[in-house]
């Protein structure tokens, strides 16, 4: 199996259909599979997909997440674990995730994906990455129609420390090699309490860069369909802050395995800074309203996930000021990594490379 499509859905009936047939359009010589992950719906949408498997049984499988009636669940850590549950499913040599209201708009992706990552060329890239349309649905007619994700108007490929400091391409358009048919790597995935909770897009590309560059292809392959309520769209301002605020406390704990000594460590710590610089900087503004109430559920991901930094954070006023109090430094460090990206980038434009 060359290429695994990994799907996932919770009652997504009316666009479940949509996805699975720009997959199944695909137009390559490469074998795939497609699994697709249902977080225990309520409506038809596993329905539809046993149609499909009627249709494609050698092509598509189906993998079911139980729910228990009148209990309340975490959406980032359903999807998460949903998400991980077909990663230990997955045959191909490379693998995507597509959640499953979400659809290409290339038959060509995976022909084209695939043979960048396997060019000699590219052999220090784990992933390839595509530009996205954001599909407003309510406000376009169709995705073409619609603005990308990315301004990058270049292909190029990116190292870390041109990607992270401030660009952003959701998880569903990487294919990656799927380093994850390797038990230490699956195993260090499923048995690390913050990753195995917060595997979602931000935190899916910082894991596959400790593995290689990305290759970037500026051509919309896909839509990144926006629902007004989506497990993001569904949370107020400063609960989505918080939720940034996982991932910067991971990448501090985490960066430091990608650095090749103390000073490359303190580069990376950077690189997430000036990402989460916004975070940040309105975290501190608003600290009179954090509570660990007010920042549920996240307040309790980032105690059950040992992050130590944000949970101290959320709930300060009890935990104590120290937390609080270093947030400063971050956002001086973040805002001097932006600048310096920015200036970067800029001369990269001017030199007609981004």
């Amino acid at each position: 199996m060359k290429v695994s499509i990994l799907v996932t859905t919770y009652n997504l009936e009316k666009y479940i259909a949509t996805t699975l047939d720009s997959v199944l359009s695909q137009k390559t010589r490469h074998q795939f599979e497609v699994l697709v992950g249902d977080d225990g719906s309520s409506d038809k949408t596993r329905d539809i997909v046993y149609q499909y498997i009627a249709k494609y049984p050698d092509k598509i499988k189906l993998y079911t997440m139980p729910r228990e009636e009148g209990v309340a669940y975490n959406r980032v850590e359903r999807s998460s674990a949903n998400r991980i549950n077909l990663l230990k499913h997955a045959s191909g040599d490379y693998a995507s995730f597509l959640d499953g209201d979400d659809f290409y708009t290339d038959d060509s992706r995976i022909e084209t994906m695939v043979d960048i990552l396997e060019a000699e060329a590219n052999k220090d890239c784990i992933m390839c990455a595509h530009n996205l349309y954001m599909y407003y649905e309510n406000t376009y007619d169709k995705a073409e129609d619609c603005p990308p994700l990315c301004r990058a108007k270049k292909e190029h490929k990116w190292e870390l420390k041109d990607y992270w400091p401030a660009i952003f391409i959701q998880a569903n358009a990487l294919l990656f090699r799927n380093v994850f048919k390797k038990k230490q790597y699956l195993e260090k995935l499923t048995s690390d309490k913050a990753y195995s909770r917060n595997f979602d897009d931000n935190n899916i590309t910082y894991f596959l860069f400790a593995f290689g560059n990305m290759y970037y292809l500026p051509t919309c392959m896909g839509a990144y369909r926006q629902v007004e309520n989506s497990s993001w769209n569904g949370i107020d301002e400063l609960k989505k802050h918080c939720s940034n605020m996982l991932g910067l406390n991971m990448e501090m704990n985490y960066g430091r395995e990608m650095a090749k000594n103390v000073k490359d460590a303190e580069r990376i710590l950077d690189y997430s800074y000036a990402r989460h610089l916004e975070n940040m900087e309105y975290i501190y503004e608003h600290k009179d309203e954090l509570t660990a109430d007010r920042c549920s559920p996240f307040y309790q991901t980032a105690v059950d996930s040992n992050l130590l930094m944000a949970s101290a954070l959320y709930d300060y006023k009890n935990t104590g000021d120290h937390a609080m109090n270093t947030l400063p430094y971050f956002i001086k460090r973040g805002r001097k990594a932006l600048s310096r990206f920015k200036a970067k980038r800029g001369l990269s434009k001017l030199l007609k490379k981004y």
